[in-house]
């Protein structure tokens, strides 16, 4: 348990002005992070690597006790912070991962269509206001003090729902592509307690589930995700969904391995009226 260990190696190397050593932050193989794999990599990292830059790092955190500058800096450093990463992950995050998860799928889903739909300049404009092309190669800040040319490693949009309140962040490891974390769509709500009488009309017409699945459209989504953040079994959210479909509320479309669903303009419509009454006159 997270507790029961000594977390100060850890925080020590996060007082560093938020720079992390490069193995603690492996570039993720696919569109949602392992986090098995992920610790592999940090494991795997060689001891001459993990020593020179804790060393880089360290010489910004200013004096440190003797043990905990001790256990950073020995041969299976590596090993142990990833013992203490995966401690937190199992204590803090895994309870909440499911709903965390089906976040940030529905981020990347809305950010690659507007890719698709609009370019690489509008997803720029929406994840890191202040970032923006110049021609066709070179990402710069807007009020040009910095710019930093696009190389064969390509750029990385990875959103986070533990960046708040920061927009965006960019940076890069040595070898890895640019990388621009930023705060992912719905992470608000993700920590927003659902409010009990939102939508009740609407509940007590088509149901309480099919009411909650239609105002998590709010980003087209799978039944994965969606049972994921509903707490249900995907063949429950399927067959509430296949009602919805059929009644004109909610549309879908293949992509890739799944079928992803999306509000029609009715179910816009109907969870905005919330089908209240209207006040008598």
């Amino acid at each position: 348990m997270a507790r029961a260990h000594d977390l100060r190696p850890l925080l020590a190397l996060a007082r560093a002005d938020g720079s992390m050593p490069h193995f603690l932050r492996p570039t993720p193989t696919g569109p949602i992070a392992d986090i098995d794999a992920e610790l592999d990599r940090i494991r795997a990292t060689p001891a001459e690597d993990v020593r020179t830059e804790i060393e880089r790092v360290l010489k910004q955190c200013g004096a440190l006790p003797a043990d905990v500058q001790r256990a950073l800096l020995t041969d299976d450093a590596a090993e142990r912070l990833a013992q203490l990463l995966a401690a937190i992950w199992i204590e803090l995050v895994q309870p909440s991962w499911a709903r965390m998860q089906g976040c940030l799928e529905r981020d990347i889903l809305h950010q690659s269509r507007s890719l698709a739909r609009h370019g690489l300049a509008a997803v720029l404009e929406d994840v890191a206001p202040t970032l923006g092309l110049e021609g066709r190669r070179v990402l710069a800040r807007k009020d040009g003090s910095e710019r930093r040319g696009l190389d064969e490693t390509g750029m990385l949009f990875m959103p986070s729902i533990f960046i708040w309140p920061r927009a965006a962040t960019v940076h890069a490891s040595p070898i890895g592509p640019l990388t621009i974390r930023y705060l992912a769509r719905g992470t608000e709500a993700l920590w927003s307690p659902p409010s009990t009488d939102r939508h009740g009309g609407l509940r007590r017409l088509i149901g309480n589930t099919r009411a909650q699945i239609l105002h998590a459209l709010d980003q087209p989504t799978h039944t994965t995700a969606l049972a994921r953040e509903l707490g249900r079994s995907p063949g429950n959210v399927a067959d509430h969904l296949a009602v919805l479909s059929s009644s004109g509320l909610v549309g879908k479309v293949r992509m890739g391995l799944h079928v992803i669903y999306s509000r029609t303009s009715l179910g816009d419509a109907i969870l905005r009226g919330g089908c209240e009454p209207a006040p008598a006159t």
